[in-house]
């Protein structure tokens, strides 16, 4: 039984007003992403047999406005996602041939390791920074944000990297503490994105190394 299974069991047969959110049921799609044992998990591929627990503590993840009881809304990961400039805006719109990327690119060595976030939201509910400072941009926007500066294709890497050098809410709030790492169900190295993003602002010759 996974922490989704039990709490249908709790709606159908102990409190059928038990609010949660799911889609895809097989963790693809992020919906319905939780704080399981304090800990933001994905209800659908979370077993409660491997929680060990007794007691399986649910709540809604932190950081975000409480829609109803365990279903919040992603409103503010998506404002974050937005200011990050995450749209991919190409370098020639009226190109009639397709745009090729060589084999020892970069940007094609890193991206099958980050570009598969299901924008579910546990890293900025894990991150202690996006719960002290609401304009953070957060380790999801900031890696999206690190792949687009990689594309070869996109033309805004400097106006992204403006953005991404702010002392507030840029990559220099982030304190390297890899929760964001730890909680990403897709296995992304968040906390590398970032850190690849600051040695490139400090020598810019850096984003594409090693």
């Amino acid at each position: 039984m996974s922490v989704l299974d039990a709490l249908f069991q709790a709606q159908r047969e102990m409190d059928g007003s038990l609010g949660f959110r799911c889609a895809c049921r097989v963790g693809m799609c992020g919906t319905c992403a939780m704080y399981v044992n304090k800990i933001p998990r994905l209800a659908c591929s979370t077993l409660v047999k491997n929680l060990k627990t007794e007691i399986v503590t649910v709540e809604p993840l932190p950081h975000y406005p409480i829609i109803k009881d365990v279903a919040v809304s992603l409103a503010p990961f998506f404002a974050q996602w937005r200011r990050a400039q995450s749209a991919f805006r190409p370098r020639n719109r009226d190109s009639q041939t397709l745009a090729l990327i060589g084999k020892h690119s970069r940007f094609r060595q890193l991206a099958p390791t980050k570009r598969d976030c299901i924008t579910c939201g546990a890293c900025y509910a894990a991150c202690s920074i996006a719960g002290m400072n609401a304009e953070y941009l957060g380790p999801a926007a900031i890696n999206r944000a690190f792949l687009r500066i990689l594309d070869p294709r996109d033309a805004a890497g400097a106006d992204r990297l403006k953005i991404l050098d702010r002392n507030l809410d840029g990559v220099w709030r982030c304190h390297t503490q890899f929760s964001c790492t730890a909680v990403c169900p897709r296995g992304i190295d968040l906390t590398d994105s970032i850190l690849r993003i600051k040695r490139a602002l400090i020598q810019p010759r850096r984003l594409l190394a090693v």
